[in-house]
């Protein structure tokens, strides 16, 4: 899977990133090297069909995972 997603973290600051992949409880997410992402984030997309919240739960250099707020 790739679709193009848009992360907006809690400071407000926006990225594009790339849904690598997606289950109902979080995803994996393609993000700008070096980004530092942490905490809650916004996730918007298609293939999730509207904003999701969610939590940072890890990251390295070029991806994070997170896992959704709601159902």
């Amino acid at each position: 899977m790739v679709e193009m997603a848009r992360l907006v973290t809690d400071s407000g600051t926006l990225y594009s990133c790339i849904i690598r992949d997606l289950s109902a409880g979080g995803a994996m997410l393609r993000v700008p090297a070096n980004a530092q992402i942490d905490g809650r984030v916004l996730i918007t997309a298609d293939v999730i069909g509207h904003e999701r919240p969610a939590l940072v739960k890890w990251r390295d250099e070029t991806s994070i995972g997170v896992a959704f707020d709601d159902p």
